[in-house]
């Protein structure tokens, strides 16, 4: 389901966006900052979350992957549907914070902090939806990471992404090829620790944000 965004509130989840993407970049300077790494960093922790070619992407994600999802193999299709799904959460939370920092008397063009996105997260709470956020992002992590280091992937990436441009949903596969070949030059040891911390950190933040989760697991 699309959202008729207003314009306030299109900026202020740009600004919500951003400040997220920065937290990410804090978090994880080191795979950024590594030449096995940046690729990947970059796809998991920028790439996902950008909004520009948002609306086409969704509009093909919700009106014709169902028509071409037959076409697609059961990997390709798979990782699909969870980019589908992690759309359509974060989706939902970001602009439900861009709502709340409007309400606040937020001046459209400023920059919130790290702090201030903190509280933000804190007091829409969402804790269950954004618990299952996170279980979404680390399967999509694993998953990316198999479907780029199966064998045959590397004889169906090209053929998909071609057919993909004939049924005209290639924005809809784009982001499946660039998975495949941000992960592609990761050695299984570095991937496994890259995993590790992500699960690490990003529950420990949430943790921090709603503490009765940790109660629960």
């Amino acid at each position: 389901m699309k959202h008729q965004l207003t314009k306030e509130v299109t900026i202020a989840r740009r600004e919500i966006v951003r400040v997220q993407v920065d937290r990410f970049h804090l978090f994880y300077y080191d795979f950024f900052h590594r030449s096995e790494t940046i690729e990947m960093a970059k796809f998991f922790f920028e790439t996902v979350y950008n909004l520009d070619g948002k609306e086409e992407w969704e509009t093909l994600a919700f009106s014709t992957y169902e028509k071409v999802k037959n076409m697609m193999k059961e990997g390709t299709r798979e990782s699909v549907e969870r980019l589908i799904e992690l759309n359509s959460i974060t989706d939902e939370l970001d602009i439900q914070m861009a709502e709340l920092l409007l309400s606040k008397g937020w001046e459209l063009g400023k920059e919130i902090t790290q702090e201030q996105y903190f509280n933000l997260f804190c007091e829409l709470d969402r804790r269950e939806t954004r618990k299952k956020q996170l279980e979404v992002v680390l399967f999509n992590l694993k998953k990316f990471y198999e479907l780029a280091h199966k064998p045959v992937s590397a004889y169906i990436i090209k053929p998909a992404a071609m057919m993909a441009r004939l049924l005209g949903v290639y924005p809809l596969f784009k982001k499946v090829e660039q998975g495949y070949y941000a992960t592609l030059p990761v050695h299984q040891d570095l991937f496994n620790e890259f995993y590790a911390i992500v699960q690490e950190k990003e529950w420990d933040f949430l943790h921090k944000a709603f503490p009765t989760l940790k109660e629960e697991t």
